[in-house]
């Protein structure tokens, strides 16, 4: 069954017909079967909420009071573009400047379908999210430092599995223990279409989270909660600058 219907069975109508649903079915919800006459319908218990706001933190603040999202494709070489900028440009300066406890950048999984890899390349990402979210960020960063890796000409004729393991041997050279994220990303224990278990839950989540906000281009940036829509992907440091040092008065 979809999950994002309800899913009934009529014995008068024969086939299985799909309603509109509430709410997500996991293998994880329990189904309760309510008999009315000849129909049974399956109704699902409220959706599984994640413990804290969805998003990979690129630097750990207490406290902040200002929260930049970027919502990123790991395969887009804009996204690539404006990540390297942050990290390696925008967060340093700002810590120079003793400025860097009051914000908090947070990378947010945006998934493009135009590249088909980019699906797994993200399922990846959460895997590392849930072995070691403190080294995420050195992981989004050497990723995307090996972003060719994985165009479309490079993994036109490679398995699913063969991109995971290309990205497991990634982590490892991060600091990852590679057998963990082995785990979360073996695909010979997944049954049906069940998808990988925590790390595809990870990822509905993000996505949920992206397609609520109305996220569609990569990448995109919001500033407290508001899309900050003059930011683009080719601003250098200072530009980042002038954009949130104002914010700190």
């Amino acid at each position: 069954m979809d999950d994002s219907y309800f899913g009934y069975k009529s014995e008068k109508y024969g086939a299985a017909t799909e309603i509109r649903t509430l709410g997500h079915l996991t293998r994880s919800q329990v189904l309760y079967s309510v008999e009315l006459r000849n129909l049974r319908l399956l109704i699902p218990l409220p959706s599984m909420l994640p413990t804290k706001p969805p998003g990979l933190r690129l630097n750990e603040v207490s406290k902040a009071t200002i929260v930049v999202e970027m919502y990123q494709d790991i395969c887009c070489p804009f996204s690539k573009n404006m990540y390297q900028t942050v990290r390696h440009g925008v967060i340093p300066a700002l810590s120079a400047k003793h400025l860097s406890d009051n914000i908090e950048f947070v990378w947010q999984s945006v998934p493009q379908p135009w590249h088909p890899q980019s699906g797994l390349m993200h399922d990846a990402l959460m895997a590392a999210y849930l072995v070691d979210a403190s080294k995420v960020a050195i992981y989004i960063d050497e990723v995307f430092a090996r972003q060719d890796e994985f165009f479309d000409d490079k993994t036109k004729h490679l398995t699913r599995v063969q991109i995971y393991d290309q990205l497991i041997q990634i982590s490892g050279e991060c600091g990852y223990d590679i057998p963990a994220m082995a785990r979360l990303l073996d695909m010979e224990r997944v049954e049906g279409n069940a998808g990988l278990e925590q790390v595809t839950q990870q990822l509905k989540w993000a996505v949920k989270y992206h397609r609520v906000r109305g996220v569609h281009v990569t990448p995109t940036v919001f500033i407290n909660g508001i899309e900050a829509d003059d930011v683009s992907s080719n601003w250098n440091s200072a530009q980042w600058l002038d954009k949130l040092e104002p914010m700190f008065a």
